[in-house]
């Protein structure tokens, strides 16, 4: 089963992960495959758990724990790539080191939180337009009574 970044699950999983990778300050414990860019690679689960996971904002997007983070990878469409013991990696057919790729995802996480903002002004319009609507029967209401 394929997953398409753009249209089967929130970017913001995406750009969120894609910066954990491409960090070189996290290189010791999550980062690219070292000879194609095309996955990814657990070195050290304990300090994702401890260092990224529940450290930083990213675990909500992420995933709180381990058994978190692998349940979300897979439901985002990645599969794992069958190494050594204790290694762990990932790969997804849309998911690369490319700099292209983190502008589509930036752009893609932007145009989302517009989308929700935008949401968002919709229901407070409706609540102040239903707000309006109910003082004004209100006021008809106390003119009958006078």
């Amino acid at each position: 089963m394929s997953h398409k970044l753009s249209t089967e699950s929130s970017s913001s999983f995406y750009v969120q992960l894609y910066k954990i990778v491409d960090d070189h300050l996290t290189d010791q414990i999550i980062s690219w495959r070292k000879t194609d860019n095309s996955s990814f690679i657990v070195w050290d689960m304990k300090r994702l758990r401890r260092d990224i996971l529940l450290k930083s904002s990213s675990g909500v997007l992420l995933g709180r724990n381990l058994t978190e983070f692998f349940a979300k990878l897979r439901s985002h469409g990645f599969r794992s790539v069958v190494k050594g013991p204790g290694e762990l990696e990932f790969a997804h057919d849309d998911f690369a080191r490319d700099p292209l790729m983190k502008k589509k995802l930036m752009a893609k996480a932007l145009s989302e939180s517009i989308e929700r903002f935008d949401a968002q002004i919709k229901v407070m319009k409706c609540r102040i337009k239903a707000k309006k609507a109910s003082l004004k029967v209100e006021n008809l209401f106390q003119n009958l009574r006078i």
